[in-house]
């Protein structure tokens, strides 16, 4: 039986929002459009998944990159806690957090697609 996580979903001109997901490939590939990437580590233990070729693709600017602020996400992004090697639901105070952070879109035209 596969067990749900609770995420946070964040696309591109919209501000995050909670979800609830099977913790399979699967469903977080559904999610960013395609073969995840995962390996953005920000603090309290929350990783962030994206499109591992959403740049490629010319899938539209999202966020900013919270590691390096002279690249971008591009597409539909979630954020999740992890165990070790497994992921894991967020808690509500890294819900809020990051709903926090990622809150307002960049202003459209601000990033350029490669």
């Amino acid at each position: 039986m596969t067990r749900e996580i609770d995420i946070l979903v964040v696309e591109p001109c919209k501000a995050p929002r909670p979800a609830k997901v099977e913790d399979t490939l699967e469903a977080f590939q559904k999610i960013v459009g395609g073969p995840i990437e995962a390996g953005c580590y920000l603090p309290q233990r929350v990783m962030l998944i994206c499109n591992r070729e959403g740049k490629h693709m010319r899938l539209m600017p999202n966020r900013e990159n919270p590691t390096d602020s002279s690249d971008f996400i591009a597409g539909t992004f979630l954020l999740c806690s992890f165990e070790g090697e497994h992921f894991a639901s967020l808690t509500a105070a890294q819900q809020k957090e990051f709903e926090a952070y990622f809150a307002l879109p960049d202003e459209e035209g601000d990033f350029e697609k490669e």
